[in-house]
């Protein structure tokens, strides 16, 4: 039995570009796709993912060796490939009818793909790991079926700072939006800056903006999936940004993921708030740099609190009518990887990054022991793993803050994905840090695009 791994990271097509790809093909409906009866070795399940560490695609083939050893006659052949990479291979292989059985999927295709019957359900995969063990909305149905399943959460918005810089000039975590500017022009000094964020036009920059418009008391849908996006809480949220900016490094309007990790190892930046990938990147290359580092609470803004940001990264099973073979081989193999011994190991790739999106993952002994070059800090996994009061795209409609909590309205969204897939967020964000255009009128600029989008979606 073989298996084939690939790291195909050199795949940049613009993003946006192949979003627009993957909503054509959606559109197409069955009728234009390329027939699905593909030959294919009886028992192989292919495996498609953008998990591209070393450490992870270690773990992987660690896991399909054991996997394929308790199970003869299945053979996992799996594919890791950059996120542009992922997008592009999604958007032909939905074409050729030649999709692989697991794949990962991001929140702008679950509700399109599901419609047009691309995916299968995972009610079954969930109910025998524990329906009890997700958090509702990282597990949200859509039409009564659950059509992913998480593999990890994502949590962008944990305040990483630096200790020994902030101790030396008397500076205290930033409690609100004030304080955090303050601390900001404090840290700042030549080379050095106080803090960092992109400003590109991208996901990331929507995420970054949108953390800050919660934050000020909006949301982009009422809980009746009614356009509300505007009003103070957006040019509040603008205007804090435009602010920020003068503290961030030059060229955060090219900034991407990485660069957020990267600012912060270089020790060009004192404060970074974003995932726990800064941490396990550290505690990996730079670990003098983590014993200089601690974590806060993100700074609360205009509504009382600091909402942040996360997300379930989901893997979903392709159907047949795109060319999944061995379903149920498949699910054997998810729900395998998903759990017990399998589960600590991969979370432990990128600790604290890789939070386990179920509740006895989490509360794991070994999970809870951190690596050896974390052990003594549970301080900075807390902080990654505590994802209360956060949002996620799908999930903000109609949501408020109600004495100091997020509150969410229960409402899922599909659709938010088609505006943060378009990067209007991000679009509104650089005509105010790029063009020098009043908050105002960018919000406004905002809302028509989305108005308009919206109502190219109908029908």
């Amino acid at each position: 039995m073989t298996k084939t791994i690939h790291t195909d990271i050199t795949l940049s097509p613009s993003r946006r570009a192949v979003l627009k790809g993957l909503a054509g093909v959606a559109a197409l409906g069955v009728t234009g796709l390329a027939s699905p009866h593909v030959a294919r070795a009886a028992g192989v399940v292919r495996f498609l993912h953008d998990e591209t560490d070393p450490p992870t695609i270690e773990f992987f083939n660690a896991a399909i060796a054991a996997f394929e050893k308790d199970n003869p006659g299945i053979t996992i052949e799996m594919e890791a490939v950059g996120s542009a990479g992922r997008l592009q291979k999604v958007a032909a292989m939905l074409n050729a009818g030649t999709m692989p059985e697991i794949f990962k999927i991001l929140p702008e295709e679950r509700f399109s793909f599901s419609k047009q019957g691309f995916l299968e359900p995972l009610d079954d995969v969930i109910a025998e790991i524990g329906t009890d063990q997700y958090e509702e909305r990282m597990i949200a149905p859509i039409e009564g079926k659950r059509y992913s399943i998480p593999y990890t959460i994502g949590h962008s918005s944990v305040l990483w700072y630096r200790d020994d810089l902030m101790s030396a000039k008397g500076i205290a975590p930033p409690k609100d939006w004030a304080g955090y500017l303050s601390a900001a022009e404090a840290l700042t000094s030549g080379d050095q800056y106080g803090t960092v964020f992109p400003a590109n036009k991208n996901r990331v920059t929507s995420l970054f903006f949108s953390q800050y418009y919660w934050s000020a008391g909006g949301t982009y849908f009422d809980k009746d999936l009614k356009l509300v996006f505007g009003g103070e809480a957006a040019v509040k949220a603008l205007e804090f940004q435009r602010d920020l900016a003068k503290f961030a490094p030059p060229g955060i309007s090219n900034y991407v993921n990485n660069d957020l990790v990267n600012a912060y190892l270089t020790e060009k930046v004192a404060i970074d708030i974003w995932a726990g990938r800064v941490i396990s990147t550290a505690a990996a290359n730079k670990p003098d740099l983590v014993t200089r580092t601690k974590a806060a609470k993100r700074p609360a803004g205009p509504a009382g609190v600091g909402v942040g940001f996360a997300n379930a990264n989901n893997l979903a099973l392709a159907s047949e009518k795109v060319g999944a073979v061995n379903v149920a081989a498949a699910k054997k193999f998810l729900t395998y990887i998903l759990t017990g011994d399998r589960a600590v190991d991969f979370a432990l790739t990128a600790y604290p990054h890789l939070i386990p999106p179920t509740k006895s993952i989490r509360e794991n002994a070994r999970l809870l022991a951190g690596t050896p070059q974390l052990r003594g800090r549970s301080d900075l996994a807390d902080a990654s793993f505590d994802i209360s009061n956060t949002l996620d795209f799908e999930s903000e409609a109609g949501a408020k803050i109600v004495d100091g909590k997020v509150v969410t309205s229960g409402a899922v969204n599909p659709l938010i994905g088609v505006i943060i897939a378009r990067d209007i967020p991000a679009q509104i964000v650089q005509q105010v840090l790029l063009q020098g255009r009043d908050p105002a009128e960018a919000v406004a600029w905002g809302q028509e695009q989305m108005t308009t989008l919206l109502a190219s979606q109908k029908g």
